[in-house]
Formats: C-alpha cells, sequence, structure tokens
C-alpha cells in the first residue's frame, strides 16, 4: 500500500513539474498595437511606442499595465478601457 501512496506522489509531482517551471505567458509590444487596432484605433509609430512601455508582473497574479503605456495612449486618443487591456499585454 505504501509503495502505491508513493508511486501515486511521484506521478502528481510529475505531472505537476511542468507547471511549476513553466515560463510565463510572453505579451508583446505587437500584441498591444494589435488590440489597439481591432478596437478602430490607428497602430502606427506612437501607438508602438506607448505600447513598448512594457506590462509589469504580478507575484500570484496576472500581468498589471504599465501606467506610462496606458497615459501615452490615453494621450493619443485611445480609450481608458482599451488602453489599458492593450497595455496588459505589452
Amino acid at each position: 500500500m505504501k509503495r502505491m501512496v508513493a508511486a501515486a506522489g511521484v506521478v502528481v509531482a510529475a505531472g505537476a513539474l511542468p507547471i511549476l517551471v513553466a515560463s510565463p505567458a510572453s505579451a508583446t509590444q505587437g500584441d498591444c498595437s494589435n488590440y489597439v487596432a481591432t478596437h478602430g484605433y490607428r497602430a502606427g509609430v506612437k501607438v508602438k511606442a506607448a505600447c513598448g512601455n512594457k506590462a509589469m508582473p504580478f507575484p500570484g497574479g496576472p500581468d498589471i499595465a504599465n501606467p506610462y503605456c496606458i497615459y501615452d495612449l490615453v494621450a493619443l486618443g485611445v480609450s481608458n478601457g482599451v488602453a489599458n487591456e492593450a497595455c496588459v499585454r505589452a
């Protein structure tokens, strides 16, 4: 019985290992500018520059939009909601 429990523990650990060591999702500047473009805005050089302000990792949770990215996109006329979501993808 103890061997079965030990074997089951090894199987569970082996199954969990890829999840524990997997690299985080890698959003990009392109993901950000594409999101802006799909919402009807022109994704030119200035949008791409704003999207260059990468999202900030948050321990134990999703990335947080970089405030500089949001500010720059809103200054270009992008709505707050679209800017925030786009910048999370940066």
